[in-house]
């Protein structure tokens, strides 16, 4: 595999959020315009009679850093044209840049950009579907399911990942972990249960309505912890669940301020001992991610562009970021703790 490493902090090997986008493409001259704070970003020399790769993406930090070691992968054997998408980026605009370029592969980075490349799809049913690969996206599966010849990388990290992570952190046993459920992730989290169960932990999951309140999430969260008595709490990237600040302060907080119950979460911002909230965080390693899309194009063109031949993945590499102090003082840290976190909060 060109250029991969990959790494299992837990121990268990795998088998096989979404951001605002849209924006302006880049120009021949290599610079894509940036968005109003980040910097532009800047393409490698054309190079002249090889294949092409465009990434659509948003000009933020993490999709940066994913785009980074991908570029760096295949800036010695293919092309790259990045275009940069805003709040502002129609379908239309996406959809033409896309033509211009006629590029062998395309990479789009997140739900929108996905939803963008849908739309035209769906509108110019003439246009020609090409090797798509979708990253830092929910879902992806799903996501992608109205584009012809669409592969990716799951951004969801498997439960049993966090949950043996969490396990070799804190002193406090986990057996029982309770997750609260909106229609659309309920397949996501049956798929879950057999890997869990391996490592003897049972996944007790709530179901709630699509529009559930900061209260109903509430009653939701107090069933798990007095009722069905779980060990722990497992925070979806479910955007509707985490929706903003003060839905987390209203349902979240509130219900977790005197609790005696570890959250894992599933964004890094989400663990910070100024503002405590999520016990641990289990996200997907960016840079690993970027080089594991690379080695996806590069089997996808070895095998002749074959998309169907190449099932979507999941993340090899994970990186844990934990609230050590909190941790400490509600849960107790293991001896050894500190060589399963990749970052530590305190």
């Amino acid at each position: 595999m060109r250029g991969l490493l990959t790494r299992f902090r837990s121990g268990i090997a795998l088998a096989h959020l979404s951001a605002s986008l849209a924006g302006c493409a880049s120009v021949n001259g290599r610079a894509t315009a940036p968005t109003e704070t980040a910097a532009p970003i800047v393409d490698p020399a054309p190079r002249a009679g090889a294949a092409k790769i465009f990434i659509a993406m948003p000009n933020s930090a993490n999709f940066v850093e994913v785009r980074k070691s991908l570029v760096s992968e295949l800036r010695r054997t293919f092309d790259i044209e990045t275009f940069v998408v805003t709040p502002h980026t129609t379908d239309g605009a996406l959809g033409a840049a896309i033509e211009r370029a006629n590029p062998a592969c395309v990479v789009l980075m997140n739900n929108t950009t996905i939803g963008l490349a849908s739309r035209y799809a769906a509108l110019h049913p003439e246009s020609t579907p090409r090797p798509t690969v979708l990253l830092m996206a929910s879902l992806v599966d799903e996501a992608g399911a109205s584009l012809k010849r669409a592969t990716g990388i799951s951004y969801e990290v498997p439960g049993v990942i966090a949950f043996v992570n969490l396990r070799s952190v804190v002193r406090t046993p986990v057996r029982r972990v309770g997750v609260v459920v909106r229609p659309s992730l309920r397949k996501f989290v049956e798929r879950q249960k057999g890997p869990a169960a391996t490592e003897k932990i049972d996944i007790v999951a709530i179901p709630v309505p699509n529009d559930v309140t900061a209260e109903g999430l509430r009653d939701a969260l107090d069933t798990l912890i007095k009722d069905r008595h779980v060990d722990a709490l497992w925070m979806l990237n479910d955007n509707a669940l985490v929706r903003d600040a003060q839905y987390r302060d209203d349902a979240w907080r509130a219900e977790l301020h005197e609790r005696e119950v570890p959250l894992i979460v599933g964004a890094a911002n989400l663990v910070n001992p100024a503002s405590p909230l999520g016990t641990m965080a289990v996200v997907p390693d960016h840079d690993a991610l970027g080089l594991q899309a690379a080695n996806l194009i590069f089997e996808m063109a070895d095998d002749g562009w074959r998309v169907d031949a190449h099932p979507v993945e999941l993340p090899l590499s994970v990186k844990t970021i934990v609230d050590v102090k909190a941790a400490r003082e509600h849960f107790g840290l293991r001896d050894d703790a500190l060589k399963h976190i990749d970052r530590a909060e305190e």
